[in-house]
């Protein structure tokens, strides 16, 4: 299959490159770094990058193209497999769309589809793509790679980081890739960031078999100056490595009055509560999206469910 992409990407002289809405570092890095790589390997081509914007986004600008780009371009799809999560639904415009993923999903479009959910994230997964295809590297590519490998990985301490994820980072390390630089872009918090964790850790609850959650209505990002995107994705580890807490779940209402849902747990598989509510992702982080905080009661409820019967077995 690795042979596959190349020869998908040699194929086309205009690729446009999608990944999930809401990006997180794992999907910025995938995208712009694969974005680099081609236009490293293959300077006659047109490469283009689109979607949504967020805090990421000092790994580099996304473009704006035309319609019309799309009819005899090739869309690559990362970090995503489910049509309704894609940002940007013009791939639907594409003459042919491959999409590489590392989530346990399967894609539910027709496309060329590359999943190796074995990968603790998109970035090292397409990165050792074109590592085994001997394609040059260089200090951006390699940034931006590593970013989405650090950010996913929780800076190399989430469970199915392996060997194999380390050695990618070894080599991306080698071809220029500056943690230090990524480190601090990651990890230096505004104020109203830093008071935003204290509040989580001091307004957290547990149901009776200790799920911790949080429900965040509108007014907490508006309270501390921040987007939805970080209330859901960036505060749900707030809840993680607690003693006596397997499973902690993060619901944050959107403006459209939709629950964002982040599901994360320490040892158990959990992605098929989220696949029930139409979510889905990895064993062990995944989420999906609620009408209303009542089924946010109903799922925890499932989760009691869950651990109840998991832990008297």
């Amino acid at each position: 299959m690795y042979a596959q992409v190349k020869q998908l990407i040699e194929k086309y002289d205009r690729i446009i490159i999608h990944r999930h809405i809401n990006p997180d570092g794992d999907a910025y890095g995938s995208q712009l770094g694969l974005k680099r790589i081609i236009e490293l390997n293959y300077p006659k081509k047109e490469v283009y990058a689109v979607g949504d914007v967020n805090t990421f986004q000092f790994l580099g600008e996304l473009d704006t193209i035309p319609d019309e780009y799309y009819s005899e371009a090739l869309v690559i799809i990362v970090d995503v497999c489910v049509s309704y999560l894609i940002s940007d639904h013009r791939y639907k415009k594409a003459k042919e769309v491959l999409v590489i993923d590392h989530h346990l999903n399967q894609p539910d479009f027709e496309c060329i589809s590359f999943i190796e959910s074995n990968h603790i994230s998109c970035a090292d997964l397409i990165a050792g793509i074109f590592i085994e295809n001997d394609f040059i590297f260089d200090k951006v590519a390699s940034t931006r790679f590593l970013t989405g490998i650090v950010t996913d990985s929780g800076r190399f301490l989430y469970p199915n980081t392996n060997a194999q994820t380390l050695e990618i980072a070894a080599f991306l390390v080698k071809q220029g890739a500056d943690l230090n630089w990524i480190y601090k872009k990651l990890y230096t918090e505004e104020l109203n960031f830093k008071k935003l964790k204290g509040y989580f850790i001091n307004n957290f609850k547990t149901t009776k078999q200790n799920v911790a959650y949080m429900k965040n209505d509108t007014t907490v990002k508006d309270t501390f100056g921040v987007s939805t995107f970080v209330v859901s994705r960036a505060m749900v580890n707030q809840m993680s490595g607690i003693k006596g807490i397997e499973i902690w779940v993060n619901f944050t209402e959107e403006d459209n009055h939709n629950i964002l849902v982040e599901l994360r747990s320490a040892e158990k598989s959990i992605v098929h509560i989220a696949r029930k509510y139409g979510g889905g992702g990895h064993a062990l982080a995944c989420g999906c999206s609620l009408k209303s905080f009542d089924e946010a009661d109903v799922l925890l409820n499932d989760l009691d469910e869950f651990l109840e019967g998991a832990n008297t077995k």
